[in-house]
């Protein structure tokens, strides 16, 4: 079978897969709301824990759980006095004025203990749960991406912590991970890029659990935000390193990339996983031990430029500029920060997986329950559309 039918048939597959899980929650919805009683007190809410809570993708995940108002939410991360924490502590302060008691921070969980991993799930109902084959302390990360040994040892080490947290919690009746979608190609296609081995490993994590017997909802999303390192939720830009890579936003005559510039992708932001996060633990007889595949959109590199054009208010122009691979490797002789994209660039590019849709067409059910995070719509957030042309 050749790439191309291997892709389009697992689109409709995944088209198909979420059409049906929409429609029952928008059948589940319906019923409820006819039978609505009256609201739940705070402490008759469910209690959700968010591990990784600094983190841009979980911070989104406790900012959307906490919109919605029918949850509690724990917020585990590591270290305090980080930049990445003072914001989570905003966050906080700002809840606790409007809604106290809504949200509750709890650092020194560390995913490698166990024992700090139980005492932070106790009674929950819910985790959401993030592992990676990252390690890092106070922000700096330390990148297995050429360490498959130490990277494999590091993430099972987390799961296997957080096996025995959740046994020793038996109130946790449900738990989500965020994982990168399935690969539609490896080992169906007649010639595919290997994937790549920490893709493969995280890929496993959701059956791994669930053969321990816990309810597991995977939430398959896009392995990049919008943008290349422009990802930050809030409004305030945060760089993910000092690297030229890492500090390479849009702008005038620049839409930054890793692939060529026809190669379609999906991009997700991060707000959108963390609404649907609400969703699933909101109507778990329809997401219990499913797995799902979610995406903000579709587009290639000249389709990011020409929206970008498009948007933009002054007539500002706009080039696609794909960051060379040869730049990445030898920026990775320096410091392990763009390891994971030089590893994505050239798994994509040698037609690899690249998580894409046929089309945002293939998104559209989505839309029914969450409106996505277009990027026509991130553009506005980021100020893109305001951008004026520089002086010739």
């Amino acid at each position: 079978m050749d790439r191309d039918t291997a892709v389009r048939m697992a689109q409709q597959a995944i088209r198909g897969k979420n059409k049906r899980l929409v429609d029952a929650v928008l059948k589940l919805k319906a019923e409820r709301e006819s039978n609505s009683g009256s609201a739940r007190s705070l402490h008759e809410l469910p209690l959700i824990a968010v591990t990784v809570a600094t983190g841009w993708e979980c911070y989104a995940v406790v900012d959307e759980l906490l919109k919605t108002g029918k949850y509690r939410v724990k917020a585990l991360y590591r270290t305090p006095g980080t930049h990445a924490a003072a914001k989570l502590e905003r966050l906080f302060e700002k809840m606790d004025a409007e809604q106290p008691g809504l949200l509750t921070l709890h650092s020194g969980v560390d995913m490698y203990s166990a024992e700090q991993l139980t005492a932070a799930f106790k009674d929950c109902d819910g985790v959401v749960l993030y592992m990676t084959a990252n390690s890092a302390k106070a922000g700096k990360i330390t990148n297995h991406g050429n360490d498959p040994v130490n990277g494999r040892i590091a993430f099972m080490n987390q799961v296997s912590a957080s096996i025995e947290a959740l046994r020793a919690n038996p109130s946790v009746k449900h738990v989500i991970t965020l994982v990168f979608p399935t690969d539609k190609v490896t080992g169906i296609a007649d010639t595919a890029a290997q994937i790549p081995w920490w893709i493969d490993q995280r890929l496993r994590t959701s059956n791994f659990l669930r053969a321990q017997g816990i309810n597991v909802t995977c939430i398959h999303r896009p392995a990049y935000y919008y943008g290349m390192h422009r990802v930050d939720y809030s409004n305030q830009l945060d760089q993910r390193g000092s690297t030229s890579m890492s500090n390479n936003v849009i702008k005038e005559n620049c839409v930054p990339g890793i692939n060529e510039p026809d190669f379609l992708v999906n991009w997700v932001d991060v707000r959108d996983v963390g609404k649907w996060c609400g969703t699933v633990f909101e109507y778990p007889e329809v997401f219990s031990n499913v797995d799902f595949s979610i995406a903000s959109a579709a587009m290639t590199g000249a389709e990011a430029v020409a929206i970008c054009e498009r948007t933009n208010k002054h007539g500002t122009k706009f080039k696609y500029k794909q960051f060379p691979q040869w730049v990445m490797k030898m920026i990775t002789l320096f410091t392990e920060e763009v390891v994971y994209p030089l590893r994505y660039s050239q798994w994509y590019n040698a037609a690899g997986n690249g998580y894409d849709f046929a089309s945002n067409d293939d998104l559209a059910d989505l839309d029914r329950i969450h409106p996505r995070w277009t990027f026509e719509k991130k553009l506005e957030d980021w100020g893109i559309t305001e951008i004026k042309p520089g002086k010739k």
